[in-house]
Parts: structure tokens; sequence; C-alpha cells
């Protein structure tokens, strides 16, 4: 027992005559810290639509003005083969706007605008003349003027013969045969010549480009109108959205062939020119610090060097962990050294 005691007895006497010894804990403290952009842009959806491929990756390098997502366009196709009798959209038209106004954003006129609408009712006796084929040829006469036509539909005693040659006007009265001498014997009937009705071109959105002009000959499938979302700001004159600024991807939000609306976030991009310190002040620290004071830092690239930084803010609101709140303090960096978003760092308080 009093070997006990005089061991505490030394411990205490060595405590009193070493005051840095007991207190060491509570004066020195090392926080984790890492580097932050100051500055953070938010890429977002110009207008809704779906992604195109790209292969965008947090962490990358990007330039001010790069391509960095492309949205798909609604792509408008003639319904027809023929001619573009009149266009009345032009880019950044909404089409709702357009079709209100003309009831279409283009006109195509048939290729072959004329057919006759016949019947079996006026065809020669031998019953194999009343029986139509869709798909065969006949021969037309109107007076003195012939022609030749093609079958496209057959319902009952009547068809349609669709007008392959021949100067024949709507209200005409024609003839139809089988043999090309016009032979009585082939009449398969006769019917008045009608004109098809144009065909009109819609579509919803907003009118991003044109790709034909009045008086242009297409065929079916030939592409008209390239259209985006209604509420894309005009004028619009790509899909492209850019890197507002210099930087360096903090993260990719969206994937491949996503659906987005307008205003999503579709990726972060950090600003390298404006990078700094965030460290972790537990509360218990926080009052050994001020705005303007310089701190020692040692980054974990660079562990031989010891930098000096100078306190630029104090956030004011905390984050509870484990019991305890941790404030976000930034520090400067020093200039001359390779330093990048996510580089961690160790800050010492003495």
């Amino acid at each position: 027992m009093k070997k006990l005691s005089v061991l505490l007895l030394c411990a205490a006497l060595i405590c009193a005559s070493c005051p840095g010894l007991a207190q060491a804990d509570s004066t020195a403290a090392s926080i984790n810290a890492s580097i932050v952009s100051s500055t953070t842009h938010f890429v977002t959806a110009p207008f809704a639509g779906t992604l195109l491929p790209f292969t965008l990756e947090a962490g990358e390098r990007v330039t001010a003005g790069d391509a960095l997502f492309e949205l798909d366009t609604v792509k408008v196709y003639a319904p027809q083969s023929g001619t573009l009798s009149a266009v009345f959209a032009a880019p950044g038209d909404v089409a709702a706007d357009i079709i209100a106004r003309y009831g279409a954003l283009a006109v195509v006129e048939p290729e072959l605008p004329l057919y006759v609408a016949a019947s079996t009712s006026t065809a020669d006796k031998d019953d194999e003349d009343k029986y139509l084929h869709a798909g065969e040829t006949l021969y037309l006469k109107c007076g003195s003027e012939k022609g030749t036509g093609r079958v496209t539909s057959v319902s009952g005693n009547d068809y349609t013969v669709e007008i392959l040659t021949g100067d024949f006007v709507p209200g005409d009265t024609v003839r139809c045969y089988r043999d090309s001498g016009h032979d009585s014997d082939s009449m398969t009937g006769s019917g008045k010549v009608q004109r098809y009705a144009d065909s009109a071109v819609t579509g919803s959105g907003r009118v991003l480009r044109v790709h034909a002009q009045a008086g242009d000959a297409v065929r079916a499938g030939d592409l008209l109108f390239e259209l985006v979302d209604a509420a894309s700001a005009p004028p619009t004159d790509d899909c492209t959205v850019a890197a507002p600024a210099d930087g360096a991807v903090l993260s990719v939000d969206v994937t491949p062939g996503a659906q987005v609306y307008q205003g999503q976030l579709l990726c972060r991009i950090a600003d390298l020119t404006a990078l700094e310190l965030s460290a972790e002040v537990d509360e218990v620290y926080l009052s050994r610090l001020r705005v303007g004071d310089a701190v020692s830092f040692v980054m974990d690239a660079y562990p031989e060097e010891t930098l000096t930084g100078v306190v630029t803010d104090i956030r004011p609101l905390g984050e509870t962990r484990q019991n305890a709140a941790y404030f976000d303090v930034r520090i400067s960096l020093p200039e001359g050294h390779s330093l990048l978003p996510g580089m961690n760092a160790t800050v010492y308080l003495n």
C-alpha cells in the first residue's frame, strides 16, 4: 500500500513539474479536410427529351463549350411521295400554333394525284371481267384520251384505279379495260376521275430544323422536320448541352437513353480555378478559429511539406454525428501546387 502511494505521489510531482504534458491532449488537434471547389456548376436539361448515348464520366476534365450531352429530336417524315406544295413551319415555331393556323406544318401533294372511283356495274357481261384484283393494270379511255392505271383497292362492285398515265382531269368519266386495245369485251367498268386529298404533315413540340422547302419532290419516309419539347426557349439552334466553364466533372446524374424533364440535373462541374480546403471541425475546437487566422496543413499528396492557408469562412450550420457537432471551415490554398478536388489533407490546430 505504501509502494502504491509513493508511485502516485511521484506521478503527481512529474505532472506538476511539466504542465505542458498534462495539457497536450487539450491544446493540440488534427482535423480531417479535403479540397473542394467554391464554385460548382449545375448542368441541367434545357428541355424535356431523351438523352442520346454519351461517354461523360465523373473525374473528367472539361473545357467551356465542350459538348457534354445531346437530346434526341422528334423526327417528322413525309407520309407519302409527292411534292411539298407548302411549308408553313420555320425553326423556332411551336407546332401547335402553326397547325391551329394552317392545319399542318406542311402539305404534300401526291405524286400521282388522280384516281378513278370505278364500278363493275357497266362491265362486260362476262363475269370474269367483273372480278378485279388489287395491283393489276387496266387501260383507261375517255373520249380520245387514253392512259393506264393500277387497281389499288376492291370492295364488292366498287374498285379504285390509281391513274399512272394519261391527261385526265377530275370529273372525267373513264372506261376501264383489261385489253390495251380497249376491246369492249374486256371492259371492267367505268367511273369518275377524282383527286386524292393532299397529306397534311403534323407533329408536336417546337420546330428545331426544317429539312425541305415548298416545291421539293419528296419520297415517303423522307425527313421533313425535327422537333423538340415545346417548352424549349426559342430560338433553339441545336440539342447539345455544353459545359458552362472549365472544370472537372464531380458527378454524372443521368444515364444514356434516359427521359429527362426540363431543369433536371444532368451533371455537376467543379471550377478548378476556385479551389479551397474544407475542414470538418469538431465544436470543441471551433472557438480556436476565426476568419483570417493562418493555419497549417499537410496534403496526403505532399506528406513531407507543411502548407499554410487562411480561414476564409466558418459555416454557421453544423452536422451532428455520434453526439458531436462538426462545422465546415473553409481555408484558402497556396499557389504553386497541383491540387484537385477530392484530395485529402490534415489541418493542425495548436
